[in-house]
């Protein structure tokens, strides 16, 4: 698409979210999205059929991948929960062999979502680069409340970092850490915890897919010129502001928190490892994903590799699955996760 985009000029960042032509198609023809057209149904019987959709999609995922096995682990948390995960592996692992790990946290808005849904990321990046890679998940809201989500998740990568041996890989051959949407939400502040305080492992690259980094109410001024999405799609598609006030109520975040906006982060943003975004055009958190993405490469150094899906929605790939966008988006993250795992082709 040639729209005058240009990642490096926030005043073009508004020009990506003009609706996609295919898209438009789709829609004209009369296709639904999977996941963001059932808003009479409760969020029990959201849960139920989503999660119910992504484990058909995952189970068909792992039939076509002859050489990956998965399995399923439950891991404890502080207060003595358990959280779930999927652990994919090839099949042909030698338990003597150094496998690099990858660990994606999948999204929902905090209240919905399963670890089957960074199936087809995982899948991919053990069948090509030869890693272990784990979709984790988290207790949703509004069953929990902020910040447990992000507790889970640094609990869980804690517990799997001791567990390396026994889940047969070795971090200190790489360590990508990130997630989409909510999960990557999660997975940024946690990354500068990391950073601050020390894992038994450090995470040697980031994948940031749909992230947000700055919520409204924690708007500054320096961010301000560059932050128009919000406003510019308020009534997008998949995502809008209706959508993420509900989400509010549900997680009863902490604004002023770090953890909800971790573009604030005190101790700022050098010496983060390389970071691959996944960015869509037309999707209400844009900005704040472009102006972390602008963070961390010119104010602080940091190796970036940014792909931008100019005039698609969030989480498009989940809704329009036969759009031709939807298959490159796996494709890139998986090219991604090969980058930061310094296995590109």
């Amino acid at each position: 698409m040639v729209s005058g985009f240009n990642i490096n000029d926030p005043e073009t960042w508004p020009l990506a979210a003009t609706l996609n032509k295919e898209l438009e198609e789709l829609i004209a023809k009369g296709v639904k999205p999977r996941f963001s057209s059932d808003k009479e149904a409760s969020l029990s019987e959201k849960r139920v059929k989503y999660n119910a959709l992504f484990k058909e999609d995952a189970a068909d995922i792992l039939n076509h991948a002859s050489q990956v096995s998965q399995r399923e682990v439950f891991v404890p948390v502080r207060d003595g929960s358990l959280v779930r995960a999927l652990v994919n592996s090839p099949k042909t692992v030698d338990l003597a062999e150094e496998l690099p790990l990858v660990v994606l946290i999948h999204g929902g808005g905090f209240i919905l979502g399963s670890a089957e849904m960074e199936t087809p990321t995982c899948v991919g990046a053990v069948s090509q680069y030869g890693c272990v890679a784990v979709s984790l998940e988290y207790r949703l809201s509004p069953e929990v409340k902020f910040p447990v989500a992000y507790q889970d998740c640094w609990d869980a990568v804690q517990w799997l970092l001791s567990h390396a041996s026994e889940l047969s890989f070795n971090p200190s051959r790489g360590f990508v850490f990130g997630g989409t949407s909510a999960g990557s939400h999660i997975s940024i502040p946690l990354a500068h915890k990391a950073r601050d305080e020390g894992l038994l492992f450090p995470i040697t690259g980031l994948y940031h897919s749909v992230p947000p980094a700055l919520m409204p109410q924690a708007l500054t001024n320096k961010y301000k010129p560059y932050y128009k999405s919000r406003e510019q799609l308020k009534d997008g598609m998949t995502l809008n502001s209706k959508a993420t006030a509900t989400y509010d109520v549900a997680v009863q975040p902490d604004f002023a928190s770090p953890l909800w906006n971790p573009l604030l982060w005190p101790t700022g943003h050098k010496d983060l490892p390389p970071t691959y975004f996944q960015i869509c055009g037309a999707d209400l958190l844009r900005d704040e994903a472009l102006i972390y993405e602008r963070e961390l490469r010119l104010e602080n150094g940091a190796s970036t590799r940014t792909v931008v899906y100019e005039g698609l929605p969030h989480i498009f790939w989940y809704n329009y699955p036969s759009h031709s966008a939807s298959r490159k988006f796996i494709q890139d993250a998986i090219t991604g996760i090969g980058w930061l795992l310094g296995r590109e082709n």
